[in-house]
């Protein structure tokens, strides 16, 4: 491939779908090990701090992972940086469109959740969804400082 910006794109690309597909089973196999009642306060929809807790380390793992594979196939450190963009794009269009608002997620948490309504419903801190996109970049970065490192200590002699 001759063009470099195309290669960066391509590997921003594959570096998101990279996050998408270590997100999916990580935290489908958190909501199993949790649960409604480990991922929820009582009877509502606000986010425990075990779910907290969990989500910022499994955003990591996933994070670096994206990183990681972008970094490797990109051309240069441009690719990492179209990224970074795609995770903070994704995150401005969550916050606008599909973030759930207090007002509209009411009432008492039913006993059995599934998890697409656990998706659509939960309620985190507001910290944590400002916070959100300040961790995938950082993911982001340290997953590329990883290959970068590992890169390089293949080419010493």
């Amino acid at each position: 491939m001759r063009s470099p910006v195309l290669k960066n794109i391509l590997a921003a690309v594959l570096g998101y779908l990279v996050m998408f597909a270590v997100a999916f089973p990580l935290f489908s196999l958190m909501w199993v090990v949790l649960g409604a009642d480990g991922s929820f306060e009582p009877g509502g929809w606000e986010t425990t701090g075990a779910w907290i807790g969990a989500s910022i380390l499994l955003g990591a793992v996933v994070a670096i992972a994206g990183g990681f594979v972008c970094s490797k196939f990109a051309a240069n450190r441009n690719g990492v940086a179209i990224l970074i963009g795609f995770v903070i794009v994704v995150w401005l269009v969550g916050m606008v469109s599909a973030a759930p608002d207090a007002a509209t997620v009411v009432g008492v948490r039913p006993e059995d959740v599934s998890m697409f309504d656990a998706m659509t419903s939960a309620q985190p801190p507001d910290w944590m969804r400002w916070l959100n996109p300040v961790f995938g970049v950082i993911g982001v970065v340290l997953g590329a400082k990883l290959e970068q490192s590992r890169r390089a200590a293949r080419s010493e002699p």
